[in-house]
């Protein structure tokens, strides 16, 4: 595979179901939290995952975020700048997962860190990219809450009519986001379109689902709104 998986220091590679968790009760496992990093940052000119919100590296304030919504399983996909990135990640019990292949972008990243996953077999995921740190953990609450109530196939957020990220992606559709070749083209969000009437949209008061940060302008207005205790 175009991948390669790596433990932290607290964390460990996954192992098995746990006993009493076979095949016909895989929602056991419950939600597995997967951070987005691979990109390499190239208009922002250095990495993503190391730029500071709040006195914590943005990587690290996104798996810290999973940790206050008790999600257990955790994978953090790196590219280029792994090296760089996996120090500061030594404290948090978490999979490091390293994207050889750039070529297919995100969709690469999430079908990575699926297949770290699969001993596990969670019930779905929450893939957050890293270049939202700022998207609250009520708003991951709200959609959290959304997943268990519908058990749609996707649940994503909204903010100004405008959807946005982090999704909650169900185990139904891993099969799918793992081999569809629209996907390969197109994104995950192919996957979507292929089930937009199940698919549940969630209005939020949160705009930061909508906020990319591609350029140090981007930064550099994320930490004025910061400043302004906006977020």
């Amino acid at each position: 595979p175009n991948w390669r998986m790596r433990r932290t220091a607290m964390g460990r590679q996954f192992g098995g179901l746990p006993a009493g968790c076979n095949s016909r009760y895989r929602k056991c496992m419950g939600l597995a939290g997967v951070v987005l990093a691979a990109g390499a940052s190239e208009r922002m000119g250095r990495p993503k995952a190391l730029l500071d919100f709040r006195g914590r590296p943005f990587a690290v304030r996104i798996l810290e975020a999973l940790e206050a919504l008790d999600v257990k399983s955790r994978v953090v996909v790196l590219g280029p700048d792994a090296a760089r990135v996996r120090p500061f990640l030594a404290t948090h019990e978490c999979v490091i997962v390293e994207n050889l292949d750039l070529a297919g972008e995100a969709i690469g990243s999430l079908r990575a860190a699926l297949a770290a996953l699969e001993p596990i077999r969670p019930s779905a995921v929450v893939a957050w990219p890293v270049d939202l740190p700022h998207v609250r953990v009520a708003t991951l609450e709200r959609l959290l809450e959304t997943h268990r109530r519908t058990g749609a196939p996707a649940v994503v957020p909204s903010f100004a009519e405008r959807r946005g990220q982090p999704v909650i992606w169900d185990e139904a559709l891993f099969p799918e986001l793992a081999t569809s070749e629209a996907a390969t083209r197109h994104g995950a969000g192919a996957v979507l379109a292929a089930h937009e009437q199940d698919v549940v949209t969630v209005t939020v008061d949160d705009p930061a689902v909508i906020e990319d940060l591609n350029t140090p302008e981007d930064y550099e207005r994320l930490v004025r709104e910061l400043n302004r205790d906006i977020y």
